[in-house]
């Protein structure tokens, strides 16, 4: 850590005799340049004297020398005091004013530091006049007369002995002028850390201010926002505080607009005695990216100067001894505080909106960061200053955020974004971003080589690329395509070392999805998902004991300033946990990270500007470039309707945001007038709310969503958002009319919504009932089965067969399959997850990551219907055996057995009343199949099932019922509808279920349901009564006449959000406790079941339970942890056979069944190799070309070096192929980054200039190579598959994939007699195989005659009837 500028405590100080050094010097430099924002250079050392003057920032480099001589004479500690004092009379006329006191100067809250140019220019003025006067003087002798001229001289020209000395010491060449401009071409460095040739890390004071966030919109269209001109102008006063400044900083104004009122931030002169100075005219700049806005105080300068002030009294007591001055200096600590007769009464504003830059302390209210002021400390509050650990550990907390150099201003969002997240990725500093930005760099392509062609990233690996789709839908105006938008997501990681930034950044690649509501409302571009560690992880409990605290206040209280942005936080969930393998074979193999994600919302930054008179939100539909200001309460007040729900609990209304953050496609605007609020749910006779989450909708509006969404029928209904009102919706039955109409009940609606605006009444979809299949019999399901059992080794023996045969039909039929291509096809089809659908939905075509698409299904269909054999070649044999292998791995860990005779379908009521309590009904859209059992039926009936919901614990959470069918039912098909009438949902029955999306497990297997019997509903014990867990109740009414009562309500929902969920903890202990003891049912398993539903729920409800409480209850319930299951292990280690349902599953059936299987399969296709002789033969034909070997070796034994075009493009091809394929196996990071840095690269080969041939530029044809299947592309594939094709298979298919398809298909069309036939990329990824025609090729190559199963239509309906008469 570099040495922190701290004064001697005593003058004159014993010299030192230890020899300086130029090392030191520098330190000592760039440590007194930061402290004070003066933005001082040295000369770089390797320019000649020319090219210094000619250097826009020459005039400054005279500090440099000068500072180095005094330096080595041993002043530089007097000359920092000497500057040090004058700069806080210099900085106390600049010293701003939350609520401009009339005549009170203001308690300051700074170092002196400059925020502006004309700020840095005056205490550059100050520092000449102080090194002068060590030139002149002796500084032992110095008095409080010498002192005020140094203070003021900058401001009084006439009188200023210094201005008359400094005019004869040096030439107009090294003079610093006032008045000069800085080039914009070169960029500020008033973010540097250090000189770039210095290694050793900075102070805290000397990265205090290095983000930079302008004042202005870069609007050309405008030009109020494009102009630049002063402001206001300063004029003298005495003994007055008259002069005042808005803040510029995040703000935006009119050039007719007024000046603020006095509740604005002011900045105040104040005249050091009657008459003595002149002020200069200070003028804001307001176009983007000027020197003004570059010096804009950011929340890292304010927090800094907190840390700081706590050693400004001793620094100006040390100044006092230095100047032998007994007297109070004339500085702001002892300002007159006369008021001021001239400034005119202003009426107060309003309380400003949004947040600070800098939190305020809790007593004091919030400001705008519009005006962003600086917190002035009351005499009666106890003073915040944080212990030095503390205050360092926020300082690191601060420096998480990196910012760009000022040159990027006027760059579109997502180019600022992509050349921040590859610098981060490649470690890069920002002040080596020596890329300026032209409009060309909006192609991801030209702006990733120009980053690859900076020194700084040479030999860097790249991350993965954001994906076209999402970058071209980044660039438009609104940040979305037709139906996605894109989103932004960073991860913070936690930084081992002590010092440093407390957490490390990482961007995301922009990717798409579906919008939630607020982005809908205010662009997606305003909204940032920050994934973060979560707050029990031992990497954060790592960072020190007070960490979590000042983590979670860092992330609510204060503004995050990250791409010319502020960000501030608004709601936290957990995250899905994060893997990280150990590559130390010694240690542990992985660690489970747990995260949370944190929501930030963009209130303001460099392109926004102020929201109209009268407006409360922004308006919708705002350019990305165009985006007015907002702070997170209008935004949570908009969405919430704070004012109207402050009844509800502070926990209950945070978790509420989630659904208007929830991803959902937006379909129907239902009008005020269609919509129904019904005032109360349907009761049972006890008072249980039967339809919880369920409402119905009208036909008509179903088949409008149907229109919207695509949908080629329309579903018995959708899970989704209506305004306030979250569930499920069905279609009514009696309802036979076009109306569009939707209902809402009390169970549904989540607070009082107005449903005024068009976005809280259109219809958000989360999914729709879709046909149904058969289901996995799900691990947590295995205990209830067999305590549930009338015959518990029947039970068990059942479930053991269905796994058995669950695992040889599957593995059977991928052997089968995979002996002809087009039978492969159809099994992969039939064998993919739904989500890749999706994807192809989502891009519009089949995605693909650099030479091959980006699922192993995609690729092994990709290969095969180019011609490619999965029992011949290696490469596409070994990602089918992968496949299997997983699935097989999976099989066995999480044991989902397969019952053919089960699906898993939505839960709805029977609105009509016509079910009985014990009884479902069940239809299916399509005909059900099972082969195994022969099943094929459209519905359900006269038959027990058992229905059941994950997770299940309770003995009673699986329910045998009845099956009917009823008519009136009918037109709802593949959804379980469950009665209305009883004393308990059915739905409550299982796991505590409700109506608003939850799904059920139905089985219909006889083997299973006959043995089975049902359990009563336990008495559950009351665990809030017994002390176990307690409630956190406090309403957000309890909040009211808080200063800041958004913040307050964050903070407590943020700290108890991110406290340690005890959820998966216990879960996992009721498992082993239950497996130890051979019980679901005993008091000890209820009570822990209890737990855990109360736990689910813990967020919502305010529900506390510490590591302390849970100890106890485990201390209670046993002396020791039970063990872990053996199941969990990968072999058998108990005494004799598996008895436990779950052992026997696993050990004696699943286990030995899949080994069995893995062996046959590896052995049926152990024939498949690497080469295909197909690939090398387009090389071949250029091979041919060149002169014969024997020739070859002849001419070079001679010594002639002039060879044939064509040998020498094929030997500079090798070349080049060589340099490429040799990185492969030294690359390390992400897979698809991996692939996509190489396949950069591999496109980079072009035709060496050895030559200049036409017939080599005609291998460029530019169509040809803009799809990547030129003549060129095809070569350089087929030459590297025969160099490469068995050292690097992975290398060769992953980068140049589509161009040995390509090839593929070419040779194998000529041998079937055909030609290849191309297809469009949309066309191809709505390509499905024909399982008729399959299944018929088959029968053909088995020997089987194929009759003609054709639909019988019209006309041959009419020929058999004339052939009968």
């Amino acid at each position: 850590m570099a040495p922190r500028l701290e004064p001697s405590l005593s003058f004159p100080a014993t010299p030192s005799k230890r020899r300086l050094n130029a090392d030191e010097f520098d330190i000592w430099f760039l440590e007194f340049s930061n402290t004070y924002n003066l933005n001082l250079r040295r000369a770089p050392l390797d320019l000649s004297p020319q090219k210094k003057r000619a250097l826009p920032y020459y005039s400054e480099l005279v500090y440099y020398e000068l500072l180095k001589v005094q330096y080595f004479k041993g002043n530089h500690t007097v000359i920092h005091d000497l500057f040090d004092q004058g700069a806080k009379e210099v900085h106390s006329k600049w010293v701003k004013k939350p609520r401009a006191e009339h005549g009170v100067a203001p308690f300051p809250a700074h170092l002196p530091r400059a925020t502006s140019e004309p700020e840095r220019r005056q205490l550059l003025e100050l520092l000449r006049a102080v090194l002068d006067d060590m030139n002149s003087t002796s500084v032992p002798s110095c008095s409080p007369s010498v002192i005020a001229p140094i203070a003021h001289g900058v401001y009084d020209e006439a009188t200023s002995p210094t201005r008359s000395r400094r005019s004869k010491r040096y030439s107009d060449e090294w003079r610093v002028s006032p008045t000069r401009k800085r080039t914009r071409s070169v960029p500020s460095e008033i973010d540097t850390e250090c000189d770039p040739d210095d290694e050793r890390p900075p102070s805290v004071l000397s990265v205090i201010d290095r983000g930079r966030v302008h004042t202005a919109s870069p609007v050309p269209s405008d030009p109020r926002l494009s102009r630049s001109k002063p402001i206001y102008g300063l004029t003298s006063s005495a003994n007055v505080s008259k002069s005042t400044f808005a803040s510029q900083v995040f703000s935006e104004r009119d050039e007719h607009e007024p000046p603020p009122a006095s509740q604005e931030t002011q900045t105040t002169v104040i005249a050091s005695s009657a008459g003595s100075m002149k002020l200069p005219i200070l003028q804001a700049q307001r176009a983007v990216g000027s020197d003004s806005g570059s010096f804009a105080p950011s929340s890292s300068t304010e927090r800094a100067l907190q840390i700081s002030f706590g050693e400004f009294e001793q620094l100006q007591q040390n100044v006092r001894t230095l100047l032998k001055d007994d007297q109070p200096t004339n500085s702001f600590f002892n300002s007159s505080s006369e008021p001021d007769s001239t400034r005119p009464n202003t009426p107060s504003l309003p309380p400003p909106s949004l947040p600070p830059v800098s939190p305020p302390p809790a007593s004091l209210p919030r400001h705008s960061p519009a005006s962003i002021p600086v917190i002035e400390q009351p005499s009666n509050t106890p003073s915040r200053m944080p212990h030095r650990a503390s205050q360092n550990f926020e300082q690191r907390l601060h420096d998480v955020w990196p910012h760009l150099p000022s040159h990027y201003d006027r760059a579109p969002f997502v180019v600022r974004w992509e050349i921040l997240r590859v610098a981060l990725h490649c470690g890069v500093a920002m002040d080596d971003l020596r890329l300026e930005y032209d409009p060309s760099l909006t192609d991801q392509k030209t702006l990733w080589a120009r980053l690859q062609a900076l020194p700084a990233f040479r030999g860097k690996s790249f991350p993965e690329r954001s994906r076209p789709d999402a970058w071209t839908a980044a660039l438009n105006d609104k940040f979305v395509t037709k139906d996605q938008v894109v989103v932004l997501t960073a991860f913070l990681t936690a930084n081992t070392s002590k010092n440093g930034p407390a957490f490390f950044l990482k961007l995301s690649p922009l990717k798409l999805d579906l919008p939630h509501r607020l982005s809908r409302r205010f662009g997606s571009d305003r909204f940032l998902e920050l994934v973060i560690p979560s707050m029990g992880s031992q990497d954060v409990r790592n960072l020190g004991e007070t960490a979590v605290e000042s983590i979670q206040k860092w992330l609510v209280k204060d503004c995050h300033v990250l791409l010319g942005r502020v960000w501030t936080s608004f709601f936290v969930k957990p995250s899905l946990p994060k893997k990280i393998n150990n590559e130390n074979t010694l240690g542990p193999q992985s660690k489970t990270i747990y995260q949370e994600r944190v929501y930030m919302f963009a209130e303001d930054g460099n392109e926004f500007h102020r929201l109209g008179t009268g407006e409360h939100w922004s308006p919708k539909g705002e350019p990305v470039g165009m985006h007015t200001k907002m702070g997170r309460e209008n935004l949570l007040n908009w969405l919430l309707q704070v004012p109207n729900n402050q009844e509800q609990s502070v926990l209950k209304l945070f978790s509420r945001i989630a659904l208007g953050l929830s991803r959902t496609r937006p379909t129907v605007v239902v009008q005020p007038e269609q919509i129904r609020h019904r005032q109360v749910d349907i009761l049972s006779p006890t008072g249980k709310v039967m339809n919880d989450g369920i409402a119905r909708m009208s036909h008509g509006l179903a088949r409008a969503i149907r229109d919207v969404m695509g949908l080629q029928d329309i579903p018995a209904g959708f899970q989704g958002r209506f305004g306030s009102a979250k569930g499920f919706w069905i279609r009514d039955t009696t309802d036979t009319s076009d109306d569009i109409w939707i209902e809402t009940f009390p169970s549904q609606r989540k607070w009082k919504c107005d449903y005024i605006e068009e976005d809280h009444r259109t219809f958000e979809v989360r999914s729709e009932s879709r046909e149904l299949k058969s289901a996995n019999l799900n691990l947590q399901l295995l205990p209830i089965l067999e305590d549930r059992a009338i015959n518990a080794d029947l039970m068990k023996a059942q479930v053991g067969m269905f796994m058995r045969d669950s695992l040889k039909r599957d593995l059977d039929a991928q052997k089968a399959a995979m002996q002809d291509p087009v039978q492969f096809r159809l099994w992969v089809h039939e064998n993919s997850p739904s989500s890749r659908r999706a994807d192809r939905i989502k891009h519009g075509q089949v995605p693909f990551t650099a030479g091959l698409p980006s699922s192993r299904e995609d690729i092994m269909q990709f290969l095969m219907e180019s011609g490619f054999d999965p029992t011949r070649l290696k490469f596409l044999r070994d990602i089918a055996w992968k496949l299997r292998m997983e699935k097989c791995k999976e099989l066995q860990e999480r044991l989902n057995v397969r019952v053919g005779r089960s699906t898993y379908a939505y839960m709805v009521v029977d609105f009509l009343g016509i079910l009985e309590e014990d009884e479902i009904h069940l239809g299916f859209s399509s005909k059900f199949t099972d082969e195994q059992s022969g099943f094929f039926e459209t519905f359900l009936h006269g038959m027990d099932v058992l229905v059941a919901r994950t997770p299940a614990h309770y003995p009673s959470d699986i329910q045998r019922v009845k099956a009917v069918f009823k008519p009136e039912l009918g037109s709802l098909k593949d959804v379980i509808i469950f009665p209305s009438k009883g004393n308990i949902p059915l739905a409550d029955k299982l796991s505590g279920g409700d109506y608003d999306g939850d799904i059920a497990w139905v089985c219909w297997e006889p083997t299973i349901v006959n043995n089975f019997r049902n359990a009563d509903v336990p008495a559950v014990p009351d665990l809030f009564q017994q002390g176990v867990l307690r409630k956190e109740n406090a309403s957000y009414n309890n909040l009211v006449g808080t200063k800041d009562i958004t913040s307050e309500f964050l903070a407590r929902a943020f700290t108890f959000n991110m406290q340690q969920n005890l959820l998966g903890m216990c879960t996992n202990y009721k498992e082993k406790f239950c497996y130890a003891r051979n019980s679901v049912r005993d008091d000890s398993a209820i009570l822990l079941s209890t737990l855990i539903s109360h736990l689910v729920d813990r967020a919502k409800q305010g529900i506390v339970f510490t590591d302390q409480d849970w100890a106890q209850l485990r201390k209670s319930l046993s002396r020791i942890d039970p063990p872990e299951p053996r199941y969990k292990k990968e072999t058998w280690s108990g005494k004799g056979e598996p008895t436990h349902i779950i052992d026997y599953v696993k050990f004696s059936v699943g286990k030995p069944t899949v080994e069995a299987e893995l062996r046959a399969f590896d052995q049926a296709l152990s024939q498949a190799e690497q080469f295909d002789k197909h690939l090398i033969r387009f090389y071949q034909h250029f091979e041919k070309l060149q002169r014969p070997f024997a020739e070859r070796k002849e001419a070079e034994r001679k010594g002639i070096t002039k060879k044939p075009t064509w040998e020498t493009v094929l030997e500079e091809l090798r070349k080049d192929i060589d340099a490429v394929a040799q990185e492969w196996p030294t690359l390390r990071g992400e897979w698809d980054a991996k692939i996509t840095n190489m396949y950069d690269k591999w496109q980079e080969i072009s035709p060496t200039n050895k030559v200049n041939s036409k017939t080599i530029r005609s291998l460029l044809q530019e169509d040809q190579v803009n799809a990547g299947l030129s003549s060129w592309d095809l070569l350089k594939a087929s030459f590297c598959f025969k160099m490469y094709y068995n050292k690097y298979p992975a290398f060769v298919w992953y980068v140049m994939g589509r161009q040995l398809a390509y090839l593929k298909a070419l040779y194998m069309s000529h041998e079937a007699g055909g030609s290849p036939v191309l297809m469009i990329p949309g066309m191809y990824a709505g390509l499905r195989p024909d399982n008729k025609y399959a299944r018929a090729l088959a029968a053909i190559n088995d020997g089987y005659s194929v009759l003609d199963d054709e639909a019988i239509d019209e006309e041959r309906a009419t020929s058999l009837s004339d052939d009968e008469n």
